[in-house]
């Protein structure tokens, strides 16, 4: 009787380890706001912290950090500044919640400035273009999503 309860133990032991290990798998693959900055920042683009201002669209109870965007060398105007919105989720399928309720809400809008949606593990990075046929950021930010790989 005494050997059946030792291997209960055991078996209860080794569960709980792997359950630990998968849960320690999951934040490996978790991103934060420093490591899509410091991609997109080796990608030559100049990022300022641009602060809340009006209603910024909350996804999936995710208030976005906004940051300005321009290309060095551009020039200092309105006309020229784009806007990033990171949305941090605390998983990949939270992500996935918050660019479905963006998709929904933006299906039937005309916005002034145009959405492009990456998507990177719990990461939604929204890029605000003034132009849909030339955006400015366009490669370089996939280029900085693809090293976000390594």
């Amino acid at each position: 009787m005494n050997i059946t309860k030792t291997k209960l133990l055991l078996i209860m032991i080794i569960m709980c380890f792997v359950a630990l290990v998968g849960c320690s798998r999951e934040n490996e693959n978790k991103l934060n706001l420093d490591d899509v900055l410091n991609a997109l920042k080796s990608q030559n683009l100049e990022l300022e912290p641009y602060g809340i201002t009006g209603y910024p669209m909350k996804l999936n109870d995710v208030i976005p950090e906004v940051y300005s965007v321009k290309l060095p060398g551009s020039e200092e105007n309105n006309n020229t500044e784009e806007f990033i919105h990171f949305y941090i989720f605390n998983s990949e399928k939270d992500r996935l919640k918050g660019a479905k309720e963006f998709n929904e809400i933006t299906e039937n809008t005309n916005p002034t400035t145009l959405p492009f949606l990456y998507e990177k593990e719990n990461i939604l990075l929204i890029y605000w273009s003034n132009s849909k046929d030339h955006p400015l950021m366009k490669e370089a930010i996939e280029t900085a999503s693809e090293q976000l790989n390594s």
